[in-house]
């Protein structure tokens, strides 16, 4: 192993360890931490190894509140995770009661147009 081979290999481990702690703080609901990562530049779409974003893991877990920081951050809601189900899809899958669809509301600025279903 050369050492330019050794050091690409610890700068990816570094890239894969700030995307778990970055999804970690979306699944956890911690608001100041993603913002802090967000600001310092990580990108709000990064994926894991199954295609999953934050914007799926707080929609699942319903952190409407970081899913709007997201939003403020223009995270793509149509990035298909490897169940080809959308943030957008997993925030309504999980959206009950009164909680409301909020990725729906943004899909116009993705150049979906508005997909929430309002016949409900």
């Amino acid at each position: 192993m050369t050492y330019q081979s050794s050091q690409e290999n610890i700068i990816d481990d570094i890239k894969m360890q700030r995307i778990r702690n970055f999804l970690s703080r979306a699944s956890r609901s911690d608001r100041v931490g993603l913002n802090l990562m967000l600001r310092e530049g990580i990108l709000p779409n990064v994926q894991d190894y199954d295609n999953i974003t934050a914007l799926h893991l707080a929609g699942s877990e319903g952190h409407d509140s970081i899913v709007e920081l997201l939003l403020h951050y223009k995270v793509n809601v149509n990035l298909n995770d490897r169940w080809h189900k959308t943030g957008e899809e997993t925030n309504k899958m999980t959206a009950t009661g009164n909680r409301e669809n909020i990725t729906g509301d943004f899909s116009s600025s993705t150049g979906e147009g508005d997909k929430r279903d309002d016949s409900r």
